[in-house]
Order: C-alpha cells, then structure tokens, then sequence
C-alpha cells in the first residue's frame, strides 16, 4: 500500500517546484505594438514622444518622469523584450529601430529596416524582433544578438499593427487601408491567412489578442464611400471588429459600432483588455476621449476626457490604472479605472514644435471643436492621416474624387482634380460642408467666395493652412540608400523624357506638374460634374498614392501606363516593350520631393 504521506511529499514538492518556475520566469508584457508600455512589474511606463523624437519613462509610484532620451526621428511605436530590460522603438521617418537598455535610459544599437517601419513586437524567446515596414509591404525579422534584419516576410499593402501569440509561434499583422489582417506562420516565415473585415474597412493600426480566448480585437474606421449624401455623420464609423482566431474570420456579428455603443468618436487608435478580457479600453486620436466597454454586454462602462492627441494606453498589472500617451500635448494621462477619472497628467517631454505649429496640428488632428467639427465626428485627419490619404474614392457632388494626399501641396496650386480650389484656405467650405463645423473665420459669416484676396480668413484658418503646407512628400523606398536611382529607374527616366511617349509634356520636373487641365480620357462616369478634363497632379510621392486616376480606377501605376491608356491619351505607351514599361514603372515609383530626403545624421550601427 502506497504510503499517503510520501505522496503528499511529492505533491508538496512538485508544487514547490511550479512556484519557484512560475517566480523565476518573468511575465512576458503585452504581446500587441503601440506607442506606451509597462514593465511587467508595473513600476515604469515608457512612452514614445514623436515630435520630439525621444522616449521617456515614467515611474509609477511617484508618477513622474525619471528620464528621456533622443533616439531617431518620429518615433511611433514601442515593444518591451522578455525581462523588461530591453525596449525596441521604431522611428518613421529615419527608418531604424533602436535598441534600448531600459534601466537608466541608454541606447544600445540602431541600426536600419524597411521604409515607414511602425510596429514592433519582440517574440517569448528575447532573441528576435518583428518589424512592419509600412512603405515595402513587408515584415521584417531582427536578430537583436546580430543587431541585424536577418529575413523578410512578403504581406499585403501597408502593413501596421502587430501583435504575436503567447507561443511565439503566429504574427498578426493589420493593414492600414484594408482592415485586412494577415496571420503569419513564425516557423515557416510566410503567410497563412489573410483575414477580411470588410471592403470599408479603413485605417487599421491595432491589434490585440484576447489573454485566454481565440479572439483578437482591431480598432479601426469604416469607410462609407457608397454613400451619395456625404453628411458628416454617414460618411466615417468608429468601429471595434473582432477576430476568431481559431476559424480565421471576421466575427461580424460581434463588431461594436463604437458611436452607438457609446457616442459620437473620432479615430480609434489604440485599445488595451483587462487582464480577464472582459473589458476593453479605447483611446480616440481625433476627438481626444476614452471608452470603457464591457465585452460580454456590449455596454459602455464610462466615458472620459484624456489629453490632445492619445495615441496609446497601458493598464496596470492589477488593472486599477490606465496611462494613456497623449502625443500632441506631450503628456501622459494617468486614469483611476474604479472611478473611471483622469487623476493627473504627467509631463514626458518638451515640444520641440514652435506655439504656432504646434497649434496647426492639433487644428488639423483633433475634432474637439465644434468650428472643425459637429459632435466630435470626423477631423482632417480623418481622411488625410498623417498628412496623406485613405486610398477611398468618394462620391462627391462634383463626381466621384480619389483622396490624395497633401504632401508637397504648397507647391501644386490650384487644388482637387478639377483645380476648383485655388488655395489651402478654401478648405473652409470642407470644415463646414462636410465636416459640418461652424469654420474657422471668425466672423462667422458663410463667405461663399474665399477666394485669394485674403477676405473673411483667421487665425486659426491661417494656421491650418500652414500646417498643411508645412507637409512634404515622403523618401521613395525605391531609390538607392543614398537616394540614387537604381539602374532601372535611370533607364525609366530616359523612357519619361522620350519625345514619342510624352510624360514629361504635362509631369514637368522638378514638381512634375504643369498646373494644367488635360483631357485624359477617364472623365466619362455619369455620375461626374467637372469633367472630363482634370488638374495634372504632381508625381512627387507617387509610389505611396495608390489607387490612381481621378477616381481611383487603376489599382497600379502599371495600369495608368497600359490598361486606363487604351488610346493613348495619357502619353503614348501602347509601344512601349514589356521592359520599358517595368523600367518607366520603375522611375515613376523613384520619384521624391525636392526637400523630401533628409540626410540623416544619426550613429546608425
């Protein structure tokens, strides 16, 4: 007979045994990219800082700023490693990833990744990072022992948020015009499934994966494009979709209208879970507030002001604390989740943004007020974000417009692609038109003709006209690392400047415009006003534009060249060879704004 005293032993040792294994492993942080973090013991916040280019963190029991460091310019997103002690940050526009030691503060290497890099996620093992090189539609992976990209993963366009599994062993990746999610396989390096949420879908940048259950959360917009009324309120949605990560779908059924769950929104950004997954936690960038959802019944729990500008949360281990990044007004607020308050707001950094810019970004950024906009709905950056476009197709009373983006717009007058705005100030008829705010003149008056002669403008129109025309076009990750062309796009410049082919007729360098209405062909839609002939725009930046044409008919510069050209209306391409259209594809894909390289001072290991 088995003595039950050495059994209970064995039980007593084993269970020594679990703890001593279950302390001596740290909890692995939130598996998901954003732009703040915790330790996993909860004593420091780091908090990324994009206008100052900086990181900073913040000790919780004081709930001040121990440090901040300099690290790359606009950094967006951050990861912590394992143990806490390492913290992984990728900067947008010097395209790196720095490595850093977390306690002090102290750059450990940085060293260069893909175009446009946005999300970051460190896998279970410490040893490699993941990167979304937004501007090469892939992933990337580093070794952060070789400090090196030591492979790549092809995905769909404009990949963002990502957030990997408990095993280390699935990336999901979200894609920002699409909403699609791509489900990667680690071991393999390829993709497994792409995850649909619907042709809406819109400016998808998070993704967060439920602690326990098979489901995963993306907040996002919608984008009503079919809509002939283009009223405020029926044109963009705040949505919270939701995944089954076991069956690889969209859970329609159980995706959260955010604006009537709780109320009037603008931009979803970013979203943290309880630690039971029962509640979800949601920061708006546009109208700068917070949702608190309870999952199960679908109800809103509390609703609060935070700063200008969230654009990331984290909650305590205990889930008694929410910190919320609020990036325009460089702070962050500190959130009392058992009274649902905002206690206190913490200084991170110190713009580096003049008063005046800094105020035209929050003019174009945020929806709080109503001369921008009616009940918070929709902001500038609603369909512009970061100054660029929602790759839609709007059915305007003018006919249907493809968005495009403001980059390199101070240099491109007249404007839209009828050039039936002849300066940045005539956006007041958008701000009240479409986004249904009283405008910013001051004198209220409806000023049906702004026109140039500086009648009815104010500051804060000024202002906003400023910042838009502060934007310039972004590097082509097409060219050479020094900004070279590479041998094909030399090839496809000389086939542009070809007389018989006729692109540089109307794409005049430098600003590759000639400020002239053409008849391309393309104005035949029943449904168009100002047509047929259209503005030529400007092909600095082009290669981040997609879709193309007035009404975004050609998915690829490929088709504007052959399959939108049939007669030759819009240079002469039908004669081209196969390898002079790849080579002109090629040059057009290379094309950058004068002033959009930035030589990049930055100790780069």
């Amino acid at each position: 007979m088995r003595d039950p005293f050495s059994v209970l032993e064995q039980l007593c040792v084993i269970g020594v045994m679990w703890t001593l294994l279950t302390f001596s492993v740290p909890a692995w942080p939130v598996h998901a990219s954003g732009s703040i973090a915790m330790t996993p013991d909860g004593t420091t916040v780091f908090v990324v800082n994009p206008d100052a280019g900086s990181v900073s963190a913040i000790d919780t029991a004081s709930e001040t700023t121990l440090d901040e460091i300099i690290i790359g310019r606009d950094p967006r997103i951050l990861a912590l490693g394992l143990d806490g002690h390492r913290l992984y940050v990728t900067n947008q526009a010097s395209a790196t990833l720095t490595i850093l030691e977390t306690h002090p503060l102290a750059i450990r290497a940085a060293l260069r990744v893909g175009p446009d890099p946005y999300g970051v996620v460190a896998d279970p093992t410490g040893r490699l990072v993941y990167v979304a090189a937004s501007g090469a539609d892939r992933v990337e992976v580093v070794d952060t022992e070789l400090n090196q990209v030591i492979d790549t993963i092809a995905v769909q366009a404009r990949p963002k948020g990502l957030a990997i599994s408990n095993d280390g062993a699935r990336l999901y990746v979200t894609h920002f015009l699409s909403g699609a999610v791509s489900v990667l396989d680690l071991a393999q390096r390829r993709v497994l499934h792409v995850i649909t949420t619907g042709a809406e879908s819109n400016m998808a940048q998070k993704i967060v994966l439920h602690p326990t259950n098979p489901r995963a959360y993306m907040p996002h917009i919608r984008s009503n494009v079919g809509n002939p009324h283009l009223l405020f309120d029926t044109t963009l949605f705040p949505v919270l979709s939701v995944l089954d990560l076991t069956t690889n779908q969209h859970l329609l059924h159980e995706r959260l209208d955010l604006s009537v769950v709780d109320r009037p929104v603008n931009l979803p950004f970013d979203m943290a879970l309880s630690s039971d997954g029962q509640r979800a936690h949601i920061v708006y960038l546009g109208s700068g507030d917070m949702s608190v959802i309870d999952l199960a019944s679908r109800t809103v729990l509390a609703h609060l002001e935070v700063g200008d500008g969230p654009r990331g949360i984290v909650l305590a281990p205990d889930d008694r604390t929410a910190y919320v990044a609020n990036a325009l007004s460089h702070d962050v607020s500190v959130v009392d989740l058992s009274t649902f308050e905002e206690v206190k707001r913490i200084v991170v950094t110190t713009s580096p943004l003049s008063p005046q810019l800094q105020r035209d970004k929050l003019l174009f950024t945020s929806s709080r007020s109503t001369r921008v906009s009616r009940d918070r709905w929709m902001s500038c950056e609603s369909c512009h974000f970061d100054g660029e476009h929602d790759g839609r197709t709007w059915l305007f009373t003018d006919g249907p417009r493809n968005t495009t983006s403001l980059r390199g717009l101070a240099e491109t007058h007249p404007l839209h692609w009828s050039a039936d705005r002849d300066e940045v100030h005539d956006f007041e008829f958008t701000i009240r038109e479409l986004q249904a705010g009283t405008g910013l003149i001051e004198d209220g008056e409806p000023h049906p003709e702004l026109g140039p002669s500086n009648a009815g403008r104010s500051a804060d129109l000024d202002a906003l006209a400023a910042f838009v025309e502060s934007l310039q076009p972004k590097p082509s990750p097409f060219r050479h690392p020094n900004g070279t062309l590479t041998p094909e796009a030399q090839r496809g410049q000389a086939v542009f400047e070809r007389a018989d082919v006729g692109c540089v007729d109307c794409h005049i360098p430098p600003l590759f415009t000639d400020f002239l209405m053409h008849d391309i062909g393309t104005g035949d839609s029943p449904t168009e006003r100002l047509g047929p002939a259209f503005d030529t725009p400007s092909l600095r930046g082009v290669w981040h534009t997609a879709p193309y044409l007035h009404d975004g008919r050609a998915p690829t510069l490929r088709d504007v060249l052959t399959t939108h050209n049939p007669h030759d209306n819009h240079g002469h391409t039908s004669h081209l060879s196969e390898s002079e259209l790849q080579d002109l594809t090629a040059f057009l894909l290379s094309i950058e704004g004068a002033k959009s390289r930035i030589q990049d001072l930055e100790r780069v290991e």
